[in-house]
């Protein structure tokens, strides 16, 4: 796992020794509007985690020497940051299983708590488990012991190799009958033959293993996580002598034993790598599905037709929000023929960059657009349901059986998410450049009038912690920022889309009959419809009142580890979300050199993204270094530049009508986003599925046009400061 804390200079200028304790809310006594109940929180000292079973210094999901909640002991610091995670979890750290647990700060989100403040707040906590007799789920936990278990549980659903690991559509038991037997999951036999669908190798080459990893954009991890060798019984060499990819995992039965099907992980979408290392949760902006589903089903891989779905357009991107398919089978009651049409019309959410998973215990609402109550944890286990569970109530038994995974497994891995931590920037940072970013990032009015900004201005104040909130201890601790210092980081403002003017596919796709086609869906919480707790698709209409539809400003802990940008992943670094003048229509991110290549592979090996900090990583910027791709003809069939796709900006007469005719198709009716496109067949055609071309359908770079009236030297700043979060 990416452990940087070593090299991080920082903690040493944020207040010494208790920059190096975890701190949490003693301090939390101010008056606030939600009426927040602060006295559960309190102060432990670092003796109270010699014992703590859970307490492990080289997790991102424990608090350790660079853990700090500088606003508890310095309320005047601008520099210092909680990380993420969720301050419930935190509060645990130290005590024992008995301790009942405070309220959860995300529940203090509720209409009228950000009237008047700097950080405005828009959409609002939902308590999906009032009734959990109802929803047939558990809600929340009550205790630290209670949330410990479902951490654990979380965690092996979640690692490789784990007993209970979960895997694409075949829930954690491949051969259940509502798994269809695992068809979503490879043999061994399959997995160990994938070469042969590469070109160019007459055997299987030594390094195979970081090879796949390479190919499929994925990295190795630290623990183990075998699969067999051909030959070998994998209850005979503990799962076997292979390494798989973090993306992948052999499945296990419920005794423990190894099933020796090896399936596909969240991790696919929702962990990168950085300097080489696993980094969990930070979304991935490495992986090639397409081209695992294409190598794979020339050996013979039997992918379950939904696999289809999560096709995408562009290396490092995902279709995985894509729940209007999910929302085809109603679970209570019948769609309108309105909605049914809505639905099946929706067209695709196409190309997303998967949001921080470290980031979730600081969001009401989740997903990119606030789609769903962060209290909705079922959602979270949809690629992981055994795949008739998709199915509403269509397959009786088999889709109930499947619902009941959902249910059961929800919680726990929504606990487990919730309590990872982002890694601290590891390299040097200029405290003053940071400490003067902090009073822009949280100060600067970008509406002011000697800014003429000609972009409608938001709630708040005006500055960046108006929307994505406030993190600097001098602000948090500011009644005149936040209600309550316990809301440190939570961001729930969902910018109108004429002020946040990015990519619109994903709002738009998502469109109202979708959205009431799902409050009848399993994953809407059927029973809370109508309640003041209505866990529904959160942008219908008659559950958002005159909120206007856009994106969700995420909290931005972490964020220097979370390149590219926006919510399509349009944009390569900081600097040019702050400065949409020196945005690129085609880009492509380095590859990685250091590939053994052997002789007889005749050169084509396919190497992933260079995850290097020394080599690949842009400092200044924060982002990924890249190449600038000029519009130029490529190859037939290319998937990214083509005779029926535009690559040029300045020619809005240049869009091939093959071009509008697909754009037609891909915004209006499901699915075909993922069908009507080319397979990556060549040498060429891989590599140019790195190539991100902003002027296709949902990739667009344009929006945050507002950060156009900043200097540059306000811009380096605020960048500084990101790097402290």
């Amino acid at each position: 796992m990416f452990e940087p804390t070593k090299k991080l200079t920082a903690p040493a200028v944020l207040g010494g020794k208790a920059a190096m304790r975890v701190v949490l809310t003693s301090i939390f006594t101010v008056a606030t509007a939600a009426s927040v109940n602060t006295s559960a929180y309190t102060t432990p000292d670092d003796a109270d985690y010699v014992d703590d079973p859970y307490y492990d210094p080289y997790s991102y999901s424990t608090p350790h020497n660079v853990y700090n909640r500088p606003a508890d002991y310095d309320p005047n610091a601008l520099l210092g940051s909680s990380n993420g995670g969720w301050a419930v979890w935190d509060f645990c750290y130290g005590k024992p299983d008995e301790t009942e647990l405070p309220e959860d700060p995300r529940s203090f989100i509720q209409e009228g708590v950000s009237d008047g403040k700097a950080v405005h707040f828009n959409a609002y906590w939902k308590n999906c488990h009032v009734d959990p007799e109802a929803v047939q789920e558990v809600g929340a936990a009550t205790t630290c012991g209670e949330l410990r278990e479902r951490f654990d549980a979380g965690e092996n659903l979640l690692t490789g190799g784990a007993p209970g690991v979960g895997a694409l559509f075949a829930g954690n038991d491949p051969f259940t009958a509502e798994a269809a037997g695992g068809i979503s999951t490879m043999t061994p036999g399959q997995y160990n033959d994938l070469w042969k669908s590469w070109g160019g190798y007459v055997a299987k080459p030594r390094n195979y293993d970081q090879l796949v990893a390479e190919r499929y954009g994925s990295v190795l991890p630290e623990k183990r996580n075998p699969y067999p060798l051909k030959g070998e019984d994998p209850n005979r060499t503990n799962g076997g002598s292979g390494q798989l990819p973090l993306m992948l995992t052999q499945m296990r039965y419920p005794d423990g034993t190894w099933t020796g099907r090896i399936g596909v992980t969240c991790h696919a979408c929702h962990s990168g790598a950085i300097d080489g290392q696993p980094a969990l949760g930070g979304g991935s902006p490495l992986a090639d599905l397409d081209l695992f589903l294409r190598d794979g089903l020339a050996q013979g891989y039997l992918a379950s037709i939904a696999t289809l779905a999560n096709l995408t357009h562009t290396r490092g991107t995902n279709n995985a929000s894509d729940v209007n398919l999910a929302f085809i089978f109603p679970d209570e009651g019948f769609y309108t023929p309105r909605d049914a049409i809505d639905l099946i019309t929706s067209g695709s959410t196409a190309s997303m960059d998967t949001p921080a998973w470290w980031n979730l215990g600081h969001r009401p609402v989740k997903f990119v657009d606030g789609l769903f109550p962060a209290d909705a944890p079922r959602v979270d286990q949809v690629f992981y349901t055994p795949i008739f569970g998709l199915f509403g109530e269509l397959l009786g038994p088999l889709s109930e059986a499947g619902q009941d995974y959902m249910r059961e497994n929800g919680p726990p891995i929504n606990s487990w998410i919730e309590t990872l931590k982002s890694p601290q920037y590891p390299g040097e940072i200029d405290v003053a450049l940071a400490e003067e970013g902090a009073v822009l990032f949280h100060e600067l009015d970008m509406w002011a009038p000697e800014r003429n900004n000609t972009v409608r201005r938001p709630e708040g104040n005006g500055s960046c912690a108006g929307c994505h909130g406030a993190y600097a201890p001098r602000y948090v601790n500011d009644p005149e920022f936040l209600a309550s210092p316990v809301l440190e980081g939570i961001a729930s403002y969902i910018v109108p889309q004429e002020i946040i003017g990015t990519d619109s596919v994903r709002w738009e796709t998502n469109n109202e009959g979708m959205q009431r086609a799902g409050s009848v869906n399993f994953f809407g919480y059927p029973p809370t419809k109508g309640t003041d707790q209505d866990c529904g698709p959160q942008n219908q209409e008659r559950l958002r009142g005159d909120r206007e539809l856009g994106y969700q400003a995420p909290p931005l802990y972490g964020v220097w580890a979370t390149a590219p940008y926006f919510h399509n992943g349009s944009v390569p670094n900081v600097w040019e979300i702050l400065k949409p003048s020196d945005r690129k229509p085609l880009w492509r991110r380095k590859s990685n050199p250091k590939i053994e290549n052997p002789w007889y592979n005749n050169g084509k090996v396919v190497a992933g993204y260079d995850t290097r900090l020394d080599t690949a990583y842009d400092a200044e910027k924060m982002g990924w270094q890249y190449d600038e791709i000029a519009c130029e003809w490529r190859s037939w069939l290319n998937p990214t530049v083509a005779p029926y796709r535009t690559c040029d900006p300045n020619d809005p007469n240049s869009t091939p009508m093959a071009q509008k005719v697909l754009e037609g198709l891909y915004g209006n009716l499901i699915l075909t986003w993922n069908i009507f496109y080319p397979p990556t067949l060549t040498m060429s055609q891989i590599e140019d599925h790195k190539i991100f071309n902003t002027l296709l359908f949902s990739h667009g770079n344009e929006g945050h046009e507002f950060n156009s009236v900043l200097t540059d030297h306000e811009r380096l700043a605020i960048i500084e400061y990101l790097k402290t979060l």
